[in-house]
């Protein structure tokens, strides 16, 4: 009887749930510990918080996939991993819309991920280590800032990281490789520009959208766009991540440029998908190095 009903049994974790609390485990410090499918009950103070009926009742019924503490074991941030039916089912999506309420109500952050967090890496890393790695540095810079070793008005910028440890250099700058090679492009006059122009703003719903360009010629440009789902997760700047990762599909583009594989686009083309682009979204970070400029809403 007992064999039969371990049989029975429903596995915990999923393949990429296992996945990501294996990569969780293996990134955050040695003074902090992960935990699977804990309740919101067990995070959030919810008794005499306000919350609704439904509010409190869905904290007991609900959990986080993943949840970070400290070394003394309070709460610093959750991870959730959303399949295909975060986007398709209306009540999860709905479900995914309170969690993230609640989350801000208690000041609590969360990342959402899927599969492309773990799977693609930039620069040697994926997109989950790099989430984790931030929020650690930032903690550390600012209680190097406390202890005077960082000057106090120095702001915590991961790019500016030249080592992690491990003998990578600019490990957290993940687009400087690039960068580089367009800049090459530049020096041997194969493009107008020496480094990429960006536009990123936020939609309705406060999911990031960036639109990513080089100049070709003063007639022609190579253009890409991107986005990521809106995160509570302060660590990280998604603008300034976002702006890096775009340039991952420029450099992709502008290879199949010179291969002729891939064409440019007329200034004329451009300038109306920019505004297009521009006129929907609320500005977040942009920059431009070449003769082309942005709309200004």
């Amino acid at each position: 009887m007992l064999e039969n009903y371990r049989m029975t049994n429903l596995r915990l974790l999923n393949k990429y749930e296992e996945i990501t609390f294996d990569k969780l485990k293996s990134t955050v410090t040695n003074e902090a510990h992960v935990f699977a499918k804990v309740r919101l009950a067990d995070v959030f103070p919810i008794t005499g918080s306000g919350l609704d009926n439904r509010e409190y009742s869905y904290c007991f019924k609900s959990h986080f996939d993943f949840l970070v503490t400290d070394k003394n074991y309070m709460p610093l941030f959750s991870v959730e991993f959303d399949g295909r039916q975060h986007k398709t089912n209306a009540k999860q999506v709905e479900n995914d819309k309170l969690k993230d309420s609640l989350c801000e109500r208690f000041d609590h952050a969360i990342l959402h991920i899927n599969s492309k967090y773990i799977d693609r890496e930039y620069k040697g890393i994926d997109l989950l280590t790099y989430f984790i790695d931030v929020w650690f540095l930032e903690e550390s810079f600012y209680e190097a800032q406390e202890k005077g070793i960082i000057p106090y008005d120095e702001p915590f910028d991961a790019c500016s990281i030249f080592d992690d440890g491990k003998g990578k250099k600019w490990p957290y700058w993940i687009s400087s490789d690039i960068q580089v090679q367009i800049q090459q492009l530049y020096k041997q006059k194969r493009i107008n520009q020496p480094a990429p122009s960006h536009w990123v703003g936020v939609d309705t719903n406060k999911n990031y959208r960036c639109i990513c360009w080089v100049e070709i010629d003063r007639e022609n440009v190579i253009y890409v766009k991107t986005g990521m789902r809106r995160q509570l997760y302060t660590a990280v700047h998604i603008s300034d991540l976002l702006s890096m990762l775009a340039i991952f599909d420029l450099d992709k583009k502008l290879k199949g440029y010179f291969s002729g594989v891939e064409q440019s686009v007329p200034f004329i083309d451009f300038n109306q998908v920019l505004n297009e682009f521009c006129s929907k979204l609320e500005l977040r970070s942009s920059a431009t190095c070449g003769n082309f400029s942005y709309p200004v809403f």
